[in-house]
Formats: structure tokens, sequence, C-alpha cells
């Protein structure tokens, strides 16, 4: 009766666009009408990855630690945890937060060696690589990796 006619159309209006590359949140709120519209791409190296994509890379990564020129310890202690991880990542019904926490590992190692040597420096670069392909299959974000 003396009250104000409600309008067609929202009063608010948000958009957000880019790449998605692994999670993206959008939050609103408002005291009347609101229309989100949230647009992207997603990061091409995370669709459709599988478990058999997955052991591949960690596969490069082993790869690239055994060609390095790191001393056999260093290479042990990288290989240590990125072993079980890859053997985790062939099972059937693999346990990703076992994979997650042995690849943690294996980046803070990498960190260390990449603080303190070249050669750790190149592996780094590999490695980083490797780590953030994976993280989205994981369901973890790149920061968790040191990235």
């Amino acid at each position: 009766m003396f009250g104000k006619k409600p309008s067609e159309n929202p009063t608010q209006s948000q958009s957000i666009g880019g790449n998605i590359t692994g999670s993206q949140v959008q939050m609103g709120q408002a005291g009347g009408d609101l229309t989100a519209i949230q647009r992207g791409n997603s990061d091409d190296r995370t669709q459709g990855m599988t478990a058999t994509d997955v052991v591949k890379l960690l596969e490069k990564l082993e790869s690239a630690v055994k060609a390095s020129s790191l001393s056999e310890l260093e290479q042990e202690e990288v290989l240590d945890y990125l072993k079980p991880a890859k053997r985790e990542a062939g099972k059937e019904n693999a346990n990703k937060n076992l994979i997650s926490d042995n690849l943690k590992q294996v980046s803070e190692a990498m960190i260390k060696l990449k603080e303190t040597s070249e050669a750790g420096k190149s592996l780094w670069q590999t490695g980083a690589e490797v780590l953030s392909a994976i993280a989205p299959w994981l369901g973890v974000a790149v920061h968790f990796f040191g990235l």
C-alpha cells in the first residue's frame, strides 16, 4: 500500500571471470536483490587427471631426482617419500591424504636442497611443475607444497 514497489531487475550485480586453477570462491551479501555471475575456464592441466596421470608425473619427478647431480644421500632423502606416494597413487582407492603428506615431505626436502645447491635449484623447477599439476587432484592448494 504505502511501501516501495519491488523492482523487476536486481538492484545489485557482481561478476567474476578468468581462469580457475584449483578453486575460486565468491560470496555476496546484500540487503536487497543480488545477482552473481561467475565465468571461467578450468586449467587444462587438471581437467580429467587420473591416478595413472599422477603416477606418470611422479615417475617423471623420480627420474629427475635419479638423474640429478645430487649426492646419493640427498637423492635418498627425496626418494624415501616420493616412492611411497607413487606406490599409493597407483592403487585403485588411493589414500590422497597419505600421498599429500608424503609429497609435502618431498617438497620440504627439495626446498632445502634448492637453497643449498645448484642441482637442487634445477630439481626444484621440475618438482614445482609436478606438484602444481598434482595438487588439484589431491584436493590441496599449491601453497600446501610451499609453492
